[in-house]
C-alpha cells in the first residue's frame, strides 16, 4: 500500500475553514472528476462501509500502532484502478465515503475547542461559475449544511470506527499480511505493508465476546473483510485491462 503523508489528509492539499466573508460569492460543483484520487491504491474506509465495499474491492488494515480499515483499489503505488483515463470512477462500483466528502473536511481547531468545516483551496470544484453557493443571506447555504452533517455522520462513523480497531487489537486479531500476486503476464507483483482478521483466531473467540460483538454487529463487519480478500483477482482483471 502506497505511503501517506501524515501530516494533510488524503487528497488535501490547502485544506481551510469556510469564511462567510471570504467565501461569500464562492460556489462548489459536484466532481466532473476523480482525478483528485487517481494517485492512491487504498481509500480510508469506515466500519458501516464494510458491507458495501466487500463486494467491490478487497478490504485490509492498514499497519501502523492505529491501523486504518481501507478498500484496495489498485496493485501499484500511486495506481487507482477504478479511475479510467477520463477521470471517471469506474460505473456500478461502489465509492468511499472518503472520497464523496471532498472537498469538505472537518479539522480540529484547538483554539475554539471544536470541529470545523474546512474545504481543499486548490480544488477546481470550488470557484465562482459552480453549481451550489457556499453562502446565501451571509449563512450557510443548504448545500453547505449537507456537506456539514455529511462530515458531521463521518466523524461519528469514525468514532465507532476506533472502537472496533481497538476491540480487534486487543483480542490479538489483526495479524500482518504480506499478498503476492499473480499477474497474467507471469510476473509477480508484492504487496504488504497491511493486516487482516485471522480466520482462526476468529472463530477461537470465546463465546461471550463473540456475543458480545454480534450484538454490537461486529461479526457481520468481520465477515464482510473476510469475504472481500476474493476481489484481489477483480484488481488482477481490471490491471490488465488497462496494460
Amino acid at each position: 500500500m502506497s505511503a501517506q503523508n501524515n501530516s494533510m489528509p488524503m487528497f488535501y492539499t490547502s485544506p481551510r475553514p469556510l469564511d462567510r466573508v471570504r467565501d461569500a460569492e464562492l460556489r462548489v460543483s459536484r466532481p466532473t472528476s476523480f482525478r483528485f484520487a487517481a494517485k492512491s491504491n487504498a481509500i480510508p474506509l469506515l466500519v458501516d462501509e464494510f458491507p458495501l465495499a466487500a463486494p467491490y474491492y478487497p478490504i485490509v488494515f492498514a499497519a501502523g500502532p492505529n491501523p486504518v480499515p481501507a478498500a484496495v483499489v489498485g496493485l501499484r503505488n500511486d495506481t487507482n484502478l477504478f479511475v479510467n483515463e477520463d477521470g471517471n470512477w469506474l460505473a456500478n462500483n461502489y465509492i468511499p465515503a472518503y472520497v464523496r466528502r471532498y472537498p469538505f473536511i472537518l479539522m480540529d481547531d484547538p483554539e475554539q475547542k471544536q470541529f470545523v468545516l474546512c474545504l481543499d483551496d486548490s480544488s477546481d470544484m470550488i470557484g465562482k461559475e459552480g453549481e451550489f453557493p457556499l453562502f446565501e443571506n451571509d449563512k450557510p447555504s443548504e448545500f453547505t449544511q449537507s456537506a456539514i452533517e455529511f462530515c458531521a455522520a463521518l466523524r461519528q462513523q469514525g468514532d465507532a470506527t476506533d472502537e472496533f480497531i481497538k476491540a480487534l487489537q486487543e483480542h490479538r486479531l489483526l495479524v500482518p499480511n504480506d499478498a503476492q500476486i499473480d499477474m497474467p503476464d507471469g510476473t509477480k507483483l508484492q504487496l504488504g505493508g497491511f493486516m487482516v482478521i485471522d480466520p482462526q483466531k476468529f472463530d477461537n473467540l470465546p463465546d461471550n465476546i463473540f456475543l458480545s460483538w454480534r450484538r454490537k454487529g461486529w461479526i457481520g463487519l468481520i465477515y464482510a473483510h473476510l469475504i472481500s480478500s476474493h476481489q484481489w483477482q477483480s484488481l488482477v482483471r481490471l490491471s490488465q485491462e488497462r496494460s
